[in-house]
């Protein structure tokens, strides 16, 4: 049983943001704070692929409104450890322009120029939109430090853009809480244990020392039903194959609690993640009944409170204790074999206005183990595979990716 909803503040505009960060947040903005750490700053990267008319496209101004009524998108940290808070009284997204670029949105390869300046949660700006253009074509890539907004919240931004972009209304921010808030109004009386045993490696063992990041996209030309079970199946299946049968194939997704409050519109984090392990004999149907079944208890707003002991150490320590560092990279432990992130259909409509016509929407996936996410436009379906280079390399991604392809266009 849950508690029943009434501890919330009620969902208005909200104009300002003064709180303390919760725990996921915290954790998102320790990513790359210490020296030694191998990982990068955790940063979301979408992009949408779209056709250039001859209007001019007055980015600065939507940019600024958007800003104006999103708290979210003008965040600045300010604080330590317990007292690490937000406030909204920071720069909003820097704009930049980016002529003849040749990159083909289909891997890491020449996608150096999308984190090649600086974000900073503690001085601005957390985030930034990019216009890279191609001749007739333009992406529109919207990067951002995962500490200050989720996949979704960075949709909300982008439709948020669009809507200045056409001259219409925009709908801001309503939500005075956080995730965590919300998982404790929400949350199931039955506690969960932590998800601490080792789990399958999708491409075996590590076969070298070598540090980075690469990635791969597919493009689907027909949306396909239970698209994130299918792709599940396929994970478990390469895995089994590559790493001995020995340790359990699972599989973390996460899950945005705004559904949970029906109108809640709000950049920030507002996401959960919950683990399933999957079984030899699972079907693709046997996922998805399995997946619903927890969604239908609430698991994904389970939350340990001894999580919160986490806001006592500093971003270096925290750091230091979860992530990359030379010592463990060629042999992680994996607390899950892929993290697959499935965000939905989009309308074209939306993520387009008068001079610029949306044709392709996906992300970049941000430096894991394995991460994927699964998302586009309406009719249309594109999927992005990362992992480390030294679960990766000899091939491994590639081999896994066109497996991955011939798994959905089969019947299985």
């Amino acid at each position: 049983m849950s508690r029943m909803p009434g501890d919330l503040p009620k969902l208005e505009k909200l104009h300002d943001i003064n709180r303390r960060l919760s725990v996921p947040e915290y954790y998102h903005a320790c990513i790359g704070a210490h020296s030694h750490t191998l990982d990068p700053p955790r940063e979301i990267a979408f992009v949408i692929d779209g056709e250039i008319g001859g209007a001019q496209i007055a980015w600065q101004a939507a940019l600024d409104k958007v800003v104006a009524e999103n708290p979210g998108a003008r965040l600045r940290l300010t604080g330590r450890c317990r007292n690490a808070r937000w406030l909204s009284d920071g720069v909003g997204p820097r704009l930049r322009i980016v002529e003849q670029c040749d990159w083909d949105g289909r891997s890491e390869v020449g996608a150096e120029f999308i984190d090649a300046t600086p974000l900073s949660l503690e001085n601005g700006p957390t985030a930034e939109l990019i216009i890279a253009s191609t001749g007739k074509s333009t992406k529109v890539i919207f990067r951002v430090l995962h500490a200050v907004m989720d996949g979704i919240g960075v949709m909300h931004f982008f439709q948020e853009l669009f809507r200045a972009l056409r001259g219409e209304a925009l709908l801001g921010t309503n939500a005075a809480f956080s995730d965590v808030d919300l998982m404790l109004n929400r949350r199931l009386r039955a506690r969960l244990p932590l998800n601490l045993k080792a789990s399958a490696c999708l491409t075996g063992d590590a076969r070298s020392h070598e540090t980075g990041h690469i990635w791969r996209r597919v493009s689907l030309r027909r949306e396909q039903n239970n698209l994130l079970s299918r792709i599940a199946l396929a994970v478990a299946e390469f895995a089994r194959t590559h790493s001995g049968n020995i340790d359990p194939v699972c599989i973390a997704i996460p899950v945005s609690l705004r559904r949970h409050v029906p109108g809640l519109l709000t950049t920030m984090n507002f996401s959960s993640m919950i683990h399933i392990d999957i079984n030899p004999d699972d079907t693709p149907e046997s996922f998805r009944k399995r997946l619903h079944e927890m969604l239908n208890r609430n698991v994904d707003t389970d939350y340990h409170k001894l999580l919160d002991l986490l806001r006592c150490l500093p971003f270096a320590w925290l750091d230091r204790l979860m992530t990359s560092t030379i010592d463990n990279y060629a042999s992680p432990k994996l607390l899950e074999t892929a993290v697959l992130s499935n965000l939905g259909s989009f309308k074209r409509s939306d993520l387009s206005c008068p001079g610029f016509d949306a044709q392709c929407l996906y992300g970049v996936p941000f430096e894991s183990n394995c991460f994927s996410m699964a998302f586009g436009l309406e009719g249309r379906v594109e999927i992005v595979f990362g992992m480390t280079r030294v679960l990766a390399d000899d091939g491994r991604l590639d081999a896994f990716v066109e497996f991955l392809e011939q798994y959905l266009d089969s019947d299985r």
